[in-house]
C-alpha cells in the first residue's frame, strides 16, 4: 500500500514537471564555487560540479548531510544507520577513504578512519552551500581528493566579507520535532548582523531509543538477549565570529563540540559476540584571515581538531579500545587577477594562485599505540578564461609526506561554451594516505589472535589518474542535462589480506606461522562509468513552482587480477534518482527517490543481506500559514519499508514517521 502510494505521488509531481519545463532557467550555473580553490561559476570550472542550496536543504525530506548526498548522481553512500549517526561516502566508485571532505576551506577527514568523515560538526541550519567536486582535485587541496570532494560552507563563512547594515539584525531558527521510537530533534540557530561584524551560533539535538531488533544470534543460543536496540544521541554545538578589520581585511573563527552516543553493533565485524557501543567527542576550532584589494586576493587558513573515541565491544567484558587523534591544518594562499588593459582583448581574465599547506596528525591509542605523522605541499593554480566561451584551469603541486616519497600532482580542466552547450574535461593525478587505522591497528595488542586485522606502517600511498568528459545542455530555459564518462586508474590500492604472519616482518606481536588479515598495497584496479542528471524548475505563478531532478550512475570496477575485493568495489553498479518537488506559498510536497543494484552478501550468523536490489523513497510535507512565521512538516523515511542492509549485518532503518515544527524570524 504504501510503496504503490509512494509511486503514484511520485508520478502526479513528474506529470505537473513535464507540463512546465519549456519556461525553465537555470540559476546554478550562476553559483561561485571553488574546485580547484579559484573561485569560478560552474560552467567556468570544466569540473562536473552540483551544488546544494540552503533552500534545498529546508526542504527535502533529510535529517543529514550523508542523506542529502545520496540524491546526487556518482556518489555512493554505504551507511550503518539513518540520522547521520554513521556512513561511509564514494564517489564514482572510489572507496570512502578516497573522498575529502571540507569545511569552510579546511579538511574534515579523521586521521582515525575514514568511517568518521560524515561527522559534520554544525548544524543544518547553519549551511549556506554544499558543494560537491567529482573527480580528482590532489592538485588543489592534497592527499585523499581522489573520487571528489564534498565541500560544506556555513552561510557566515560565505557572508563574512559582506558589510551588514547600522541597524542590529537579527535573525532566529528553530526545528524542533520528534518521531517514532522516541525520536527527538532539534536544530536552533541565531545570527546577529552589524556593519563590519558578524555573529551565529546553533545547537543540533537527534536522539532515539531505536529499532527493536531481532538479535540473530538468540535462537543458535550465542546470547540471553532476543532482541537489541540501535540507539542514537548526538549533540553539537558551534559558533562563529567574523569581522572586517577594513575595506580589505577580514578575520574570521568558527568552533564548536560534537558528541555522539550510539551502538555500533556489527558495524565493524559479524562477530556473534559483538554488542559494541560506541562514543565520539569531537571539540574543533578553525579561522580565516582573508585580504583582498583590487586584482590581490590573500587567505590564511588555520584549523585544529581533537577527537576522542571509546569503542567497547563488548560492554562490562572486554576493556574497550580508547583513542585520541589530535589535527593540525594550515594553509597559505595568494591569488593575483589580470584583466582589462593586462591582458589581450581575446580574454575576460586570468587567475592565477600560489599557496602552501601542511597537516599535521598525531594519535594516542590502546591498541595502535602512540604516532605522529606530517605532510603538506605547495601548489600553483591558473584559471584562463577567453572572451570566446574558453575556459581553461592547470593546477600542479608538490606533496611532501614524512613517511612517504615527494609525490608531483598534476590536473587540467577545461570547458567551451557553444550556445546552449557547455563541453567540459578534466583530467588529473590523485593520492590518498594510509589512516592509523591502516597503519597500526591491534599493534599494540600481546599476543594477537589469528584471524585479526594487522597493520602496516610501511605503506605507501595509493595513487590514481582520472579522465573524465562531457557537457551541459541546456535546451530551455531552467532546463539542463549533464552526461558525463569517466575513467580511473588506481595502483597501491589498500587492502587487507590473509598473510601468514612469518611473511609480516614489522609487527613483533603476532604467534608464529599464524594467518592474519594485514594491510597491504595489493591492489590495482580501475572504475569507468557514466553519470546523467537533468534538472528542471518552472515558476508557475502565484508563488507556485514545480521541479525535478532526475540521475543516473553506471559504474564498472575491474581489477588486473581476480575479482576486486569488496573493499575496492563496494558500490551500486546501477543508481537511479528521482527528486519532485511542488511547493506554494502555503508549503511543499518533496520526495526523494532512488534504486540502487549492486552485488549481493549475505552472511547468516549476523542475519546479513545486502540485497541485489532495492527502492528507497523519502517524503517531506511542509504546510506554512501565510500570516505566520512557522512551518509545520511531516516527514517519511523510507516511505516503502523497505528491509535493506548497505553494509553486512547493520541494518537499515524501515519505515520511519517524524513530524515537527519550523519557526524563522
Amino acid at each position: 500500500m504504501f510503496k504503490k502510494l509512494s509511486l503514484l505521488i511520485s508520478f502526479l509531481i513528474f506529470l505537473s514537471a513535464q507540463t512546465a519545463v519549456a519556461q525553465v532557467e537555470v540559476e546554478l550555473d550562476s553559483i561561485s564555487v571553488t574546485a580547484s580553490r579559484i573561485s569560478t561559476s560552474i560552467s567556468e570550472s570544466g569540473k562536473n560540479v552540483s551544488v546544494i542550496t540552503q533552500r534545498d536543504i529546508q526542504q527535502m525530506p533529510v535529517t543529514s548531510v550523508d542523506e542529502l548526498l545520496r540524491t546526487l548522481p556518482g556518489v555512493n553512500i554505504n551507511s550503518r544507520q539513518g540520522f547521520g549517526v554513521q556512513a561511509d561516502v564514494g564517489v564514482r566508485g572510489s572507496t570512502f577513504s578516497q573522498v575529502l571532505f571540507m569545511l569552510d576551506n579546511v579538511p574534515l577527514n579523521d586521521p582515525l578512519t575514514a568511517h568518521f568523515n560524515t561527522n559534520i560538526p554544525v548544524a543544518l541550519s547553519e549551511i549556506g552551500q554544499i558543494e560537491l567536486v567529482r573527480g580528482p582535485a590532489s592538485a588543489s587541496y592534497g592527499a585523499d581528493a581522489v573520487g571528489g570532494v564534498v565541500h560544506i560552507k556555513t552561510r557566515s563563512y560565505l557572508r563574512r566579507q559582506i558589510n551588514a547594515g547600522d541597524e542590529l539584525q537579527t535573525s532566529v531558527f528553530a526545528d524542533l520535532g520528534g518521531g517514532q521510537h522516541n525520536l527527538l530533534k532539534g536544530d536552533i540557530g541565531i545570527d546577529l548582523n552589524k556593519n563590519r561584524w558578524r555573529f551565529s551560533a546553533s545547537m543540533r539535538h537527534i536522539s532515539s531509543d531505536g529499532e527493536e531488533l531481532s538479535n540473530p544470534v538468540f535462537e543458535p543460543g550465542d546470547s540471553d538477549e532476543p532482541t537489541y536496540d540501535n540507539y542514537f544521541e548526538m549533540t553539537n554545538y558551534s559558533a562563529s565570529l567574523s569581522y572586517r578589520l577594513s575595506d580589505y581585511f577580514t578575520v574570521y573563527t568558527r568552533g564548536g563540540f560534537d558528541d555522539r552516543d550510539f551502538s555500533a553493533r556489527y558495524f565493524y565485524t559479524r562477530s556473534q559476540f559483538d554488542h559494541s557501543e560506541e562514543q565520539i567527542t569531537n571539540r574543533w576550532g578553525l579561522g580565516a584571515v582573508t585580504f583582498e584589494k583590487d586584482a590581490h586576493r590573500s587567505e590564511f587558513n588555520i584549523s585544529y581538531r581533537n577527537v576522542d573515541d571509546t569503542f567497547d565491544f563488548w560492554p562490562g567484558t572486554l576493556p574497550p579500545n580508547e583513542h585520541t587523534t589530535d589535527q593540525l591544518f594550515l594553509n597559505l594562499s595568494h591569488q593575483y587577477e589580470f584583466s582589462g588593459e593586462a591582458i589581450s582583448n581575446r580574454m575576460n581574465y586570468i587567475r592565477l594562485m600560489a599557496g602552501g599547506q601542511y597537516l599535521d596528525k598525531q594519535i594516542e591509542s590502546t591498541d595502535r599505540g602512540s604516532h605522529q605523522t606530517d605532510m603538506g605541499g605547495i601548489y600553483t593554480i591558473g584559471h584562463f578564461s577567453w572572451v570566446n566561451g574558453l575556459n581553461v584551469t592547470a593546477s600542479a603541486r608538490l606533496q611532501y609526506d614524512s613517511i612517504a616519497s615527494t609525490e608531483f600532482l598534476p590536473q587540467l580542466s577545461a570547458s567551451y561554451n557553444v550556445g546552449d552547450v557547455t563541453l567540459r574535461g578534466s583530467a588529473g593525478r590523485a593520492i590518498r594516505v594510509g589512516d592509523f587505522t591502516e597503519r597500526y591497528i591491534s599493534s599494540q595488542i600481546p599476543d594477537l589472535a589469528p584471524g585479526r586485522n594487522i597493520g602496516n606502517p610501511d605503506l605507501q600511498p595509493e595513487r590514481s589518474w582520472t579522465v573524465d568528459a562531457g557537457f551541459d545542455w541546456r535546451p530551455a530555459s531552467r532546463i539542463k542535462v549533464s552526461p558525463t564518462v569517466f575513467y580511473r586508474s588506481s595502483s597501491n590500492l589498500i587492502d587487507y589480506a590473509l598473510t601468514n604472519s612469518n611473511n609480516i616482518t614489522n609487527a613483533d606481536n603476532l604467534q608464529p606461522n599464524e594467518e592474519y588479515f594485514y594491510a597491504m598495497n595489493i591492489e590495482q584496479s580501475s572504475a569507468a562509468g557514466v553519470e546523467f542528471l537533468t534538472d528542471a524548475t518552472e515558476n508557475l505563478g502565484n508563488n507556485r513552482s514545480v521541479g525535478m531532478q532526475a540521475g543516473y550512475t553506471y559504474i564498472r570496477t575491474t581489477s588486473d587480477g581476480d575479482e576486486p575485493s569488496k573493499y575496492i568495489a563496494n558500490h551500486p553498479k546501477h543508481q537511479v534518482n528521482l527528486g519532485l518537488r511542488f511547493s506554494t506559498r502555503w508549503g511543499s510536497v518533496h520526495t526523494e527517490n532512488s534504486y540502487r543494484i549492486r552485488s549481493e552478501e549475505s552472511a547468516e550468523l549476523v542475519d546479513g543481506d545486502v540485497p541485489s536490489g532495492y527502492f528507497i523513497s523519502n517524503l517531506n510535507l511542509q504546510v506554512t500559514p501565510g500570516w505566520s512565521p512557522a512551518m509545520l512538516y511531516i516527514q517519511v523515511m523510507n516511505l516503502t519499508d523497505t528491509q535493506y542492509q548497505e553494509i553486512l549485518g547493520a541494518p537499515m532503518p524501515g519505515r520511519w514517521v517524524m513530524g515537527g515544527l519550523k519557526l524563522r524570524f
